[in-house]
């Protein structure tokens, strides 16, 4: 089995799971993405024994449909359709048979964008796009209203790389000092303003306030500092682990975040969760007052109660709290990534009456 990857950029997890199908399958896998963004340097080396990589932005797209094409792919797997060339890249293999499937982690908001791209999606996504291949309940919404409903709409896009963040449900309660931690892009839409304010009036407001450890590179680094974070800097995906299973608690104040890996992670590592409402994976992910609280994005006010809230659990209680996100994060996987895709070639090679390359 050949699969061809255009991807945006990449990540950790998304190696996870290539690395999987890639062993379930025995697949050979040609991979095309953007480069690294200057506050998410992921180290490339990851994907070194997945199969080529090409930087997109070095080949035409003409070359790259040629390779393509030259490489005989079971299927095509593209990030949505953000870029054009890719999208006019899968229209010429969609017309050639070649099965073409677009993750896709936008939330369905019921904008008039929105809107106008229901109606056009016949003559638009539909035209170079056979599956849609969403990360959620939300994501669903939206794939449903540019006509990919039923078996042409798969779940669970994104998966962590479960099994190098769970621990044991034992190792749960071993914490050191309690504190929370915070890992992502240090940038605007993160809502890092709110969760440095908030921060700043928990400290006011309780004895022995926890520390808050915050991973990751941008912008606003000075603006967290101040509040009173530490910055680890940008954590290579290899030192996650380590430095969620070491944490109390994972807060993540998004103003805009499509799904968040991260906070599977965060779960997959018992961690309980403090999530804002613009979090995609929140749905799937957080039951408040069972594993967590829910903030609604950009409330100061909210999240300072949810850090408080979090602080006053008893030691026990924010066990339990661990264990139930480490049961909710068993949703996504490598795993069940690798059986979906392989589940869903051999009905489209049913459906389309085609043969393995």
């Amino acid at each position: 089995m050949k699969l061809v990857l255009l991807h945006t950029r990449l990540s950790g997890y998304l190696a996870a799971c290539l690395r999987e199908f890639k062993q379930q399958a025995n697949a050979e896998i040609l991979i095309y993405a953007w480069p690294n963004q200057p506050d998410a340097p992921f180290d490339p080396s990851t994907y070194a024994k997945l199969g080529e990589v090409f930087n997109r932005y070095k080949q035409s797209d003409q070359s790259i449909l040629n390779k393509i094409l030259a490489f005989h792919p079971t299927a095509v797997l593209v990030s949505g359709w953000r870029d054009r060339g890719y999208s006019r890249i899968c229209r010429q293999l969609k017309t050639s048979g070649i099965p073409v499937i677009a993750g896709c982690d936008t939330q369905w908001k019921g904008s008039l964008r929105q809107h106008l791209a229901t109606w056009i999606a016949p003559l638009h996504v539909q035209k170079f796009i056979d599956i849609l291949w969403v990360t959620g309940e939300r994501q669903r919404h939206l794939a449903e209203s540019l006509g990919y409903g039923g078996d042409r709409c798969w779940d669970g896009y994104y998966a962590c790389d479960w099994h190098t963040f769970a621990q044991p449900i034992a190792q749960l309660a071993k914490r050191p000092k309690p504190h929370f931690l915070y890992v992502g892009r240090y940038a605007p839409e993160k809502g890092l303003d709110t969760l440095a304010a908030a921060y700043q009036a928990y400290r006011q407001q309780v004895e022995d306030p926890w520390p808050l450890i915050c991973a990751g590179a941008g912008p606003l680094r000075d603006t967290l500092v101040a509040a009173g974070a530490e910055d680890k800097g940008f954590v290579q995906p290899a030192a996650l682990p380590q430095l969620l299973q070491g944490a109390s608690a994972f807060v993540l104040p998004s103003r805009f975040e499509p799904w968040g890996v991260a906070a599977q992670e965060a779960a997959a590592s018992g961690l309980p969760l403090i999530l804002s409402d613009a979090c995609g994976s929140g749905v799937h992910l957080l039951r408040p007052y069972h594993n967590g609280f829910r903030f609604t994005s950009g409330s100061v006010r909210e999240l300072t109660a949810a850090l408080k809230a979090m602080h006053s659990l008893t030691e026990q209680r924010r066990f339990a709290y661990g264990q139930a996100s480490y049961e909710l994060s068993k949703q996504y996987t490598p795993q069940l990534w690798s059986e979906t895709l392989l589940t869903g070639l051999h009905q489209l090679q049913s459906a389309n009456n085609s043969r393995w390359r």
